[in-house]
C-alpha cells in the first residue's frame, strides 16, 4: 500500500516580493475561513483569495499567526485571526461564532492537517479527519448562497482501503471510533495507515456534503495535492524513502525544488473552486499532484 501524499503544514513563510493586494472586488460582508491559516499551504490560499472579502485565518499557533496578519495586511488585505485547535469542539464552535461576527460565510478552506510523520495513528485520524468533520458541521448553519467548502485531502487518499472500512469512515466522531477502525482493518494502525484513511474519509465527506451544503445553496469540494513543497511535505521527503520514487514518477517535472508542486499551485485551484466560475462543481476530489496518480496506476496495471 502506498501512503504518502502531501498536503497541509503549519509553518508560515514570508511574502516579500509579492504584488499589493487588488481591492477592487472586495466585499467587505464576505468571511473567507482559512483553517492552517500560517501554514505554507494555508497562507498562499490567503494570497489568493485576498481580495474576495475579510479573511479569518485559522491555526494552532498564535506567534505563526500573527506572522500571517501582518504579511497580508502588509499588502493591503483585510484580515482576522483565531486559534483553533480542530480536535476542540469548543475552539471549532468559537471560529463559526467569529464568522457570525463578522459578517457572511463565503469559504472555508479547510487545509489544518498532519502528517505521518508528526503524529501516531489516532492524532492522524482526529485531526485530520475528525477535524474536518467538526469544522464543516459548525459551519453548516452559516451556509448560504454562494457559499463553498474546500477540504484539502491528498493523493493518499488514493491508496487500497478496504471495501468495508470505507463507510466506517463517514463517522469519525463517534465513540470508539479508533478502535472501531483498527478492528475492521484487522490490524494495530501506524500513522501512514491512519494517513491513507483520513484522506479517503475527506473526499468521502466532500461527496457526501454536497446535499446538505447544496440544500443552502452551497457547495463541497476536496482537493488531494500531490507532492507539495511546504516544511511539511519536506519533513515527510527527509524521512520516507519512497517519496523521490514518487517524484520521478510524477510527470511534471520541476528540478528546481525538492518536491515539484508548489502551494500556490494549490492556491491557483482554490481559486478557482472559490469563484463562481465553479458553480457547477460540488461533490467531487480535484487532484493536484502532476499527474503522479494517473500516471502510476498505468505503470502499475492498474485501473
Amino acid at each position: 500500500m502506498a501512503h504518502y501524499g502531501l498536503s497541509a503544514d503549519s509553518s508560515a513563510s514570508g511574502a516579500d516580493g509579492d504584488p499589493p493586494m487588488e481591492r477592487s472586488r472586495m466585499t467587505v460582508n464576505n468571511v473567507l475561513v482559512i483553517t492552517g491559516g500560517a501554514g505554507g499551504m494555508g497562507l498562499a490560499c490567503a494570497r489568493a483569495l485576498a481580495d474576495r472579502g475579510r479573511l479569518l485565518l485559522v491555526d494552532m499557533r498564535e506567534d505563526l499567526l500573527d506572522q500571517a496578519r501582518k504579511a497580508l495586511t502588509g499588502h493591503g488585505a483585510d484580515v482576522e485571526t483565531l486559534r483553533c485547535d480542530v480536535t476542540s469542539p469548543a475552539d471549532v464552535a468559537a471560529v463559526a461564532d467569529r464568522v457570525r461576527e463578522l459578517g457572511r460565510l463565503r469559504c472555508l478552506v479547510h487545509t489544518a492537517g498532519v502528517s505521518p510523520e508528526m503524529a501516531g495513528a489516532a492524532t492522524v485520524l482526529d485531526v485530520d479527519l475528525a477535524g474536518s468533520v467538526r469544522i464543516t458541521d459548525a459551519l453548516l448553519p452559516l451556509v448560504n448562497p454562494g457559499s463553498s467548502a474546500i477540504l484539502i485531502g491528498s493523493i493518499a487518499g488514493y491508496s487500497d482501503v478496504p471495501a468495508g472500512v470505507e463507510p466506517l469512515l463517514d463517522d469519525p466522531l463517534a465513540e470508539g471510533f479508533f478502535a472501531t477502525i483498527e478492528q475492521a482493518m484487522g490490524q494495530e494502525l501506524d500513522s501512514a495507515t491512519a494517513y491513507v484513511l483520513a484522506k479517503r474519509g475527506v473526499v468521502r465527506l466532500a461527496e457526501r456534503l454536497a446535499t446538505p451544503w447544496g440544500k443552502r445553496g452551497g457547495r463541497t469540494v476536496a482537493i488531494s495535492p500531490g507532492l507539495i513543497d511546504t516544511p511539511m511535505g519536506r519533513l515527510e521527503l527527509d524521512r520516507q524513502q519512497i517519496i523521490p520514487v514518487m517524484i520521478d514518477v510524477t510527470p511534471v517535472k520541476r528540478p528546481d525544488r525538492p518536491l515539484p508542486g508548489r502551494p500556490e499551485d494549490i492556491a491557483a485551484a482554490v481559486a478557482f473552486l472559490e469563484s463562481d466560475a465553479a458553480g457547477f462543481i460540488s461533490g467531487c476530489d480535484i487532484r493536484v499532484d502532476g499527474g503522479l496518480v494517473g500516471a502510476g496506476k498505468h505503470l502499475m496495471g492498474v485501473g
